[in-house]
């Protein structure tokens, strides 16, 4: 059906007189040790009206009828520039409002991403948030053989293995990097592990896959994508219960991976699980056995620990580092000419080892994971050499998470896990065999504590880590000198402190953080929750420790990651920080959500983790993006099942919705391979509606003359000219299900919490951003660079904000958008609002920004409740949100209970 006329329109104008109410400009700072708001006080100190809080003018902003979009108000021509050193060549440089035709998530738009103290900035001098994904949590596992870690053909053979279409097939790039497009996490943690590159041996290079992931990362700058390389490993390597490292380097260390499960050095999930039985969260306890803490000890202090351990003739050490750097070097220089690649970090999620191991006998529960077979590391060295050993089998328990059950004895074989028969850590004098008992004991308590010669005490961070993060960098930025390099601490600590002598480079800060307790029991009621940090202190701090209902989750949450931030900054320096991985296990509650397509417990989890990101104002990328997922098999590794998509999910809908979608599809060769590919969904042309008063005007997005009349009309003198006059926007589509939104919405999970409006680009500092899933208000807060960072402002050519709208959530409704001062323009079909505030030099200037939902598609006006989403059941379970906070009294019930079941597990 074609478009109404243009000469039909009949705009209706109106004029709001604007009183004077004062919008509190408090700065909420992440420093704070207390919270110094949750969302609803914070959505409290909004007021119902905005006003500017200066008085400075805006320049004459020039509307454009490039595009199909409304903005707030016509500014007048006469209206001075402020006041500036170079009046014309800024008036020169600037664009009219949203005509770079930019996307918010386009980092592709923003050219050049650099470090500016704890903020990254872009070429235009503003301030970038940045979200995405993790890609993938599949890129773990080889593609050949198929290496889900529940398969074990072909396991052993680790040599002959390829990684090739990881983390998806080449046909399949467009769909997926389309869809991350759409939902706005256009920032990419691409996961690529040390096997993947150099898995034939050592210096040996896999360049086939290296050619695939430069096809892959070519196609990224076509959706705005920019990415850094994750070096990924879990306890070192698959072959020692997790990812990473190539098999062979278990044989540089003189270890044979195919005793593994009889000598209880590593929990492998296909070699030692028993079909039928759900997999426990054990693959962490495999940072306690032998095999990983000997190759993590090795890999940072074999000169200190093992300097009798030698390969090629070189300590193990500097051969596997040497090995290490070298290979992600030569990634470095084959990615080197695609500007997606930022950089690259220094490896996920690392651990000491044995590095600061005071107790030989025993491990400390609230530092480490003790479950299922817990041999200490002592009995781990006996069993590795043969020696049958009677081990402590751990269970789950509360209020600590686990406690002894059983023993049991593990290698009756009397097997060796040493390829010469001999452990190292005997032959360097950690351990012998008495020669009355005939049991293991320990002959230096100290000896991972000090340098077993000199006797001089040792710091993991500043011996090992510290050097180790300076020669990985100068070997990356030795190819590019403008490559980040992303680092983190060991899980759940602190960061060691940067000294003037370390590496500052271009360093980025990235820790990770989870619910840990959630992923542990893999459950989410929103009843209860526990800060995991203070609980690792002791037992006393279990009432300050619990939180009750949703805004104590959120509450718990935001502490923990300003914790995170607060200490990066302290320790690390003033360097941006992103946290590298969190999200919510989506199997918790026993899988419920599967069956009833239940997911209010998810969307209010995952709600209260983006919320605390979003109000420490940190980049982030979500773990993770799965297109491997399915519902039988999650994440095809250990049994974790995280992904926000699911191909499970995708084909379900896929069945009853493909007919409907048409498509033009033309063939591509890449490196010799015809592929075929979708150039463009054919979709019926949207229709724009602006309501005015009487709701009956209707514009075609696509008709730039219809937009150009329609911009006459508006400007005229009775049109609105205030930016604080209510502005309606609302969308009227055909319930047409060829949409290609809907296409990408395909396998999406848990998306009304995952899809959320963000900032992404500033002329500022960013103070408050905040998002009610309930309700879908978003408030948005920045402030203008103080003098000293604003030598070039002159420079910047667009000083505008962008900030992602997703249609997901505001596509139909009736929006009412209030900004403080300056100008905006909403284009629906890049999901992207712009703003440009009148002054963005003075210092100390509040800009913000307000969005509330006024209408639903039908019309009806919304309550002061925001009850906007379709599901019962889940408005009715959010409103735990709105339920006062468990009193001081009852945390302090829970603590004495706590203590006294503390007491009696003592005892036991």
């Amino acid at each position: 059906m074609p478009p109404p006329a243009v000469e039909n329109i009949n705009v209706v104008q109106t004029t709001v007189n604007t009183p004077e109410i004062f919008v509190d400009p408090e700065v909420a700072s992440i420093y704070s040790d207390g919270d110094s708001s949750d969302e609803r006080s914070l959505i409290s100190k909004a007021s119902d009206e905005f006003r500017p809080s200066h008085n400075l003018t805006t320049p004459d902003l020039k509307r454009s009828a490039s595009v199909s979009s409304f903005s707030s108000y016509a500014s007048s021509p006469d209206i001075p520039l402020p006041e500036s050193n170079d009046h014309d060549s800024t008036l020169q440089n600037m664009l009219a409002l949203g005509e770079s035709g930019a996307l918010a998530q386009n980092w592709f738009s923003s050219g050049t991403l650099k470090a500016d103290g704890r903020w990254f900035k872009d070429d235009k001098g503003r301030t970038c948030l940045l979200r995405g994904v993790n890609l993938c949590g599949s890129s773990k596992l080889p593609t050949k053989p198929d290496g889900s870690s529940h398969l074990s053909e072909g396991f052993f053979d680790h040599r002959n293995v390829s990684f090739v279409g990881r983390p998806f097939p080449l046909e399949e790039v467009q769909q997926h990097f389309a869809r991350l497009r759409a939902w706005g996490l256009t920032f990419v943690r691409l996961l690529v592990t040390w096997e993947s590159l150099e898995h034939a041996g050592p210096g040996i290079y896999d360049e086939e896959y290296i050619d695939y992931l430069i096809n892959v990362i070519e196609q990224m700058s076509r959706y705005g994508i920019k990415c850094f390389i994750d070096p990924h490993q879990d306890c070192w390597s698959r072959f020692s219960g997790g990812s990473g490292a190539p098999g062979w380097t278990f044989e540089v260390a003189g270890l044979d991976i195919t005793k593994f499960k009889t000598t209880g050095a590593a929990y492998v999930h296909n070699t030692n699980h028993k079909p039928g039985d759900s997999l426990p969260m054990v693959w962490p306890t495999n940072y306690t056995k032998l095999a990983s803490s000997t190759m993590f000890t090795l890999f940072w202090g074999g000169d200190v620990f093992a300097p009798n351990t030698t390969y090629e003739g070189v300590n193990v050490k500097e051969f596997l580092q040497e090995k290490y750097v070298n290979c992600y070097k030569h990634l470095a220089r084959r990615l080197q000419h695609l500007d997606a690649v930022i950089g690259f970090e220094l490896m996920n999620e690392p651990h000491q080892g044995y590095i600061g191991l005071a107790d030989l006998h025993r491990y400390d529960g609230g530092k480490t994971l003790v479950f299922g077979d817990s041999p200490s590391a002592l009995q781990s060295f006996a069993l590795g050499d043969g020696i049958p050993q009677e081990v402590e089998v751990w269970i789950k328990s509360w209020p600590f998470p686990t406690r002894k059950d059983k023993t049991r004895v593990i290698n009756e074989e009397s097997e060796s896990a040493w390829l010469t028969g001999k452990c190292i850590w005997r032959q360097h004098g950690v351990w012998d065999v008495d020669a009355k008992t005939k049991k293991p004991k320990v002959l230096n308590k100290d000896y991972f504590l000090k340098n077993p010669k000199t006797g001089e005490k040792l710091d993991y961070y500043k011996d090992f880590y510290l050097p180790f993060v300076k020669r990985y960098a100068e070997g990356i930025q030795s190819v590019s000198k403008e490559y980040f390099v992303f680092v983190e601490p060991l899980p759940n600590e602190p960061p060691p402190i940067w000294t003037p002598n370390d590496h500052h480079n271009n360093i980025i800060y990235a820790p990770h953080w989870y619910d840990l307790k959630a992923l542990f029991t893999k459950t989410f009621n929103g009843k209860i929750t526990h800060d995991v940090q203070r609980l690792t202190k002791g037992a006393h701090h279990i009432a300050a420790a619990t939180y009750f209902g949703i805004s104590g989750a959120k509450k718990n949450y935001s502490g923990q990651v300003r914790n995170i931030v607060k200490g990066g900054l302290q320790f690390v320096g003033e360097k941006p920080c992103i946290i590298g991985e969190c999200g919510i296990p989506m199997d918790i509650n026993e899988k419920q959500a599967f069956l009833t397509n239940d997911w209010v417990h998810h969307s209010n989890f995952l709600d209260a983790v983006l919320g605390a990101m979003e109000k420490n104002l940190v980049n982030f990328t979500l773990w993770n993006y799965n297109p491997t997922n399915d519902n039988t098999h999650g994440d095809h590794w250990y049994g974790e099942d995280f992904s926000i998509y699911s191909r499970s999910i995708n084909e379900e809908i896929t069945i009853t919705k493909t007919k409907e979608i048409k498509t033009d599809e033309t063939e591509e060769s890449i490196n010799g391979t015809t592929t075929k590919k979708i150039q463009k969904l054919k979709i019926q042309t949207d229709t724009l509606s602006i309501i005015s008063s009487n709701k009956n005007t209707y514009i075609n997005e696509e008709n730039e003359k219809s937009e150009s009349e329609i911009s006459d009309k508006v400007n005229s003198p009775n049109s609105p000219t205030s930016p604080f006059d209510l502005t309606r926007v609302h969308f009227l589509e055909q319930d047409d299900e060829t949409d290609s939104e809907q296409f990408h919405h395909q396998g999406g999970r848990v998306l009304e919490a995952v899809l959320r409006p963000y900032a992404a680009k500033m002329p500022g500092i960013p103070q408050i951003m905040n998002f009610n899933l309930k309700n879908l208000e978003f408030i948005f807060k920045f402030t203008n660079y103080p003098l000293s960072q604003q030598s070039n402002i002159n420079s910047i050519v667009a000083p505008e904000a962008e900030i992602y709208i997703p249609n997901y959530h505001y596509k139909k409704l009736l929006l009412d958008i209030r900004v403080s001062d300056g100008d905006w323009r909403y284009v629906r079909n890049r999901q992207t609002l712009y703003w440009r505030v009148k002054d963005w030099t003075t210092e100390g200037v509040v800009h913000t920004l307000r969005i509330r939902v006024v209408e639903n598609s039908e019309g009806e006006e919304i309550s002061k409740r925001g009850e906007l989403l379709s599901s019962d059941s889940l408005n009715k379970k959010l409103d735990i949100d709105a339920k006062p906070e468990v009193d001081i009294y009852a945390k302090w019930i829970v603590s004495a209970v706590a203590m006294i079941m503390f007491a009696y597990w003592w005892q036991v």
